[in-house]
């Protein structure tokens, strides 16, 4: 559900809303200060290189959404698939501190007051939440991620805190659809024999790969029933009003931000 406060526009989960106890967004371009190409909520400190701005949106977009950025935990990713366990002397780590100190495209908590937060100009941004043992976990996926099976990981790093696979809710937040997603035959290969050929397709001699296809295929398996999972079916190189792109600006483009964070109470 697209929501805009004070100027800033972001998405949200109604199912993950709907179950309480729980802060989740996923950002837009839109609200923040940065100048173009990179206007204006940029992420990005590494393409922008302008640590005041990317401080200044973190501060907007956690006062639209609800959270208090300076405990905000941030992924330290390398397109791999470790996850963290955040707990409360994570505080701030990677936003107003310093970063993590393992590389991990992926975050979990069962501590309230923590958001966790991840990065994304196409990539997958998955969500999880499981409102019954009160943790959440969300995750940066490109397509190494994804096919090394990212969403397996998370719910598995759930489990081994106490959760249970029916209790959870699971998300695809925005990210680049099948139809831009062009790959080669090796890519193709791992696809299909991961995710089985739905997670494939061939238009015109080209080869397209679904990340989406492929998370959900990934969440069914973990066993997060079907009415647990949203899909939020929007495409970040085609919606170029409302979304950064790696693929459709050639690398020179902002990223936008998931989080999620499990209230106190």
């Amino acid at each position: 559900m697209q929501r805009e406060k004070n100027g800033v526009r972001f998405f949200t989960i109604p199912a993950f809303e709907d179950a309480g106890g729980a802060v989740c967004a996923f950002s837009t371009r839109i609200g923040g200060v940065s100048p173009p190409p990179y206007d204006t909520l940029n992420f990005s400190r590494s393409r922008e290189q302008n640590e005041a701005n990317f401080q200044e949106n973190m501060r907007r977009f956690a006062e639209a959404v609800g959270f208090d950025y300076r405990r905000a935990v941030l992924d330290n990713y390398e397109h791999g698939v470790a996850l963290y366990h955040v707990r409360r002397e994570d505080a701030g780590r990677g936003v107003i501190r310093e970063a993590l100190p393992v590389f991990c495209d992926g975050l979990f908590t069962d501590e309230a007051e923590l958001p966790l937060v991840s990065l994304h100009a196409d990539c997958v941004p998955l969500f999880f939440y499981d409102p019954v043992r009160h943790a959440a976990a969300v995750c940066h996926a490109g397509w190494r991620g994804v096919s090394g099976h990212m969403v397996l990981r998370a719910v598995e790093a759930l489990c081994g805190i106490g959760c249970r696979p029916q209790d959870m809710l699971g998300a695809v937040g925005p990210c680049i659809s099948v139809r831009r997603y062009g790959v080669g035959e090796e890519v193709r290969d791992i696809f299909l024999r991961e995710f089985g050929e739905e997670s494939v397709q061939q238009c015109e001699g080209r080869i397209f790969a679904d990340l989406t296809a492929a998370c959900v295929t990934d969440m069914r398996r973990a066993g997060i029933a079907e009415d647990h999972i949203t899909v939020a079916d929007l495409c970040t190189h085609e919606n170029e009003a409302l979304f950064y792109s790696h693929r459709r600006d050639q690398g020179q483009t902002g990223a936008m931000a998931a989080v999620i964070m499990l209230k106190s109470g």
